[in-house]
């Protein structure tokens, strides 16, 4: 095999799973710091953007990691074929850190539609110091709510008492903000309720009664009860739940989708500055939101990708790089034997451009144009599909003209590489 460094650079991924011919970009991940990633988005979505969900640092001091398993022992649970990966370090000087979040405020607030929604996630930490900073760029009267995610997982504290809770401040825009309780409401139920009695109207719907002072209530089964200022009906992610990626601070898309319910509609614009594992780029996608998520770690931009093309419903997918954070190989390979043709598909082998497979995670197969590699047949390592593929099929007609055949390796380590191909 003869291959040679590429003088091209590639800027992005873009990928079409439905193969369906459309410009449209429903979702965009940006890779790179979110400060200048902000100078990209606003002339483009200025005042366009429906909710914005942030899960920023929570100024812990710890170091917080990335779990990713090797081969198919590490993906069927076998714990001596896992690396931990460092995802982000939590440690900042905290005059820089204020400043950080008092400018990513700025920009959220002018990103933000009349009609749109923040909640930023955060916990005991920085609530006052955060909370002060955003009723000054918000506006103190657009101050709605102080949300408490109660959960029961971990230690117990002996010398205060345990902190078991987050807290996510909800600001509007403006007056004119969309807010829709009835669509994270959940029926009443059958369960007795205190002296409550059980009847039955006379549309057969049934309902539970009681009497207090001469009156009677009524509270019918089909009703909706609405979810409080106090979340304690959604569990922290287990260590064995499916949703897990590997991410130490991935949040529980109950969660997300209490949040992207309420507060926005489908075909609305979603947000995540801080995107981490995608879990809100991935409830976004599941209910026809449109979606952009930003975040500056490697394993971030790989976690997402797997995520979000396995679930997705969508036509076109983007990743953007800013390129002071991508670390990748462009490499030119001239070799017949890693491609075989009928005259209508290509079939490209993994096997004979690498080497150890058990270090391959994810690869696809598509074409370079212009900068942007598009994927089109992709394979990936999952807890329910721990092989991958030895070979993907290319279907001629899918590839522009002028690009070129490419390959798109991403190892256990954290690096990709794309390899652009050329028949002999």
């Amino acid at each position: 095999m003869s291959k040679c460094k590429y003088s091209g650079s590639i800027r992005g991924e873009k990928y079409s799973p439905l193969h369906i011919d459309t410009n449209t970009i429903q979702g965009s991940y940006y890779f790179g710091d979110i400060l200048e990633v902000f100078k990209e988005l606003v002339p483009r979505y200025d005042g366009k953007i429906q909710l914005i969900y942030m899960d920023p640092p929570f100024f812990t001091g710890q170091t917080f990691r990335y779990q990713q398993p090797i081969g198919i022992k590490g993906w069927m649970g076998d714990k001596d074929h896992v690396i931990s990966h460092v995802a982000y370090i939590d440690r900042y000087e905290k005059e820089v850190f204020f400043n950080m979040m008092k400018e990513v405020f700025f920009y959220v607030h002018r990103l933000l539609s009349n009609e749109g929604c923040l909640y930023v996630h955060i916990d005991y930490r920085t609530s006052a110091y955060l909370k002060i900073m955003l009723d000054d760029i918000f506006g103190e009267d657009n101050f709605l709510n102080e949300i408490i995610w109660h959960y029961r997982s971990g230690g117990r504290a002996k010398r205060h008492f345990s902190r078991k809770h987050d807290n996510i401040l909800f600001y509007r825009k403006s007056k004119d903000y969309y807010f829709n309780i009835d669509a994270v409401g959940v029926p009443r139920g059958l369960d007795k309720r205190n002296n409550m009695k059980k009847n039955i109207d006379g549309n057969g719907r049934i309902y539970w009664s009681i009497r207090s002072a001469g009156k009677e209530y009524k509270y019918y089964a089909d009703d909706k009860i609405y979810p409080s200022d106090v979340w304690d009906d959604i569990p922290h992610l287990h260590q064995k739940n499916p949703e897990r990626t590997g991410y130490d601070t991935q949040k529980p898309e109950k969660l997300l989708e209490r949040i992207i319910l309420a507060s926005s509609r489908p075909g609305d614009l979603i947000a995540d500055f801080f995107a981490g594992s995608g879990t809100t780029l991935a409830v976004a996608q599941r209910h026809g939101r449109d979606w952009i998520g930003v975040d500056n770690s490697i394993f971030s931009l790989h976690t997402c990708r797997k995520r979000l093309l396995k679930n997705s419903i969508y036509n076109n997918i983007e990743f953007l790089y800013h390129n002071e954070y991508m670390e990748y190989d462009t490499i030119f390979v001239k070799n017949h034997s890693l491609i075989e043709s009928d005259g209508k598909f290509y079939r490209l082998s993994i096997t004979k451009l690498i080497e150890d497979i058990d270090t391959i995670d994810y690869w696809s197969v598509g074409y370079e144009l212009e900068g942007i590699y598009n994927g089109i047949s992709y394979s990936m390592r999952t807890v329910t599909s721990p092989e991958i593929a030895m070979t993907l099929t290319l279907n001629r007609n899918a590839i522009d003209k002028d690009g070129d055949i490419c390959i798109h390796t991403v190892d256990v380590y954290g690096n990709q590489a794309f390899y652009k191909l050329k028949e002999e």
